[in-house]
């Protein structure tokens, strides 16, 4: 891991707490899917789960989507298969904390911050076999986490995957001696898909604590002075 990455996974972890206590909300617009990163796979749903339409059973696109920020666009991966994706006023939560739908708790957030940090922050994922791998990864640790990630059993089961690359990331995800540092947030939102992102949103709680800290320097350097 570069010391840029090092520095932006700081900030992330950062605006991550801060956001909590804040309740930080963004208007976050769904640009569409993120250009070759990815490709359709079919997914079937079953243990009281369903898509938003009741239906069961979809062909759906598995990798990249794209979102922009007051006009700066950035690369998300979705956390839930019962909604979809739409742009909206979406507050920014702890991984933890998100899907809106059931939040997935500490032990679900700490397999997904393995998952970024052991590809370079998602920078590593840059196929579409690898974006839909990727993808099929979290859904498979947001509902079946605990029943073993495997994509043709449990409650959601895809099909279409590179299943090397799928093994791959659930095993980055399984790794319970990998880097679990928060490098990710979660933009999440009751009525629509909740997403993951590595985007840092300047936040006013961040900026005031940093204000303070410069001013708290300062005042200590005048008095030793």
């Amino acid at each position: 891991m570069n010391r840029m990455f090092k520095a932006s996974c700081l900030l992330l972890s950062l605006a991550s707490i801060t956001s909590t206590a804040s309740a930080d909300q963004v208007t976050l617009n769904f640009d569409g899917i993120s250009g070759n990163l990815g490709h359709n796979v079919g997914v079937s749903l079953s243990g009281g789960l369903s898509f938003a339409d009741g239906g069961h059973n979809k062909t759906l696109w598995a990798g990249q989507l794209s979102h922009s920020i007051n006009g700066d666009s950035f690369k998300t991966y979705c956390t839930e298969l019962t909604q979809w994706a739409h742009s909206g006023v979406y507050e920014i939560v702890n991984v933890a904390d998100a899907p809106s739908s059931g939040p997935m708790g500490t032990a679900k957030a700490e397999a997904i911050y393995r998952l970024f940090n052991a590809t370079n922050g998602g920078a590593d994922v840059n196929t579409g076999q690898k974006a839909a791998a990727f993808q099929a990864a979290i859904w498979e640790i947001v509902y079946d986490f605990d029943q073993g990630m495997n994509f043709s059993g449990g409650k959601v089961q895809i099909s279409g995957l590179n299943s090397t690359h799928f093994n791959l990331y659930t095993g980055f995800a399984n790794d319970t001696q990998g880097d679990k540092t928060p490098t990710v947030i979660a933009y999440s939102n009751t009525q629509y898909q909740d997403q993951l992102g590595m985007q840092v949103v300047p936040l006013p709680g961040a900026a005031a604590m940093a204000g303070l800290g410069l001013a708290g320097m300062a005042a200590r350097r005048r008095r030793e002075g």
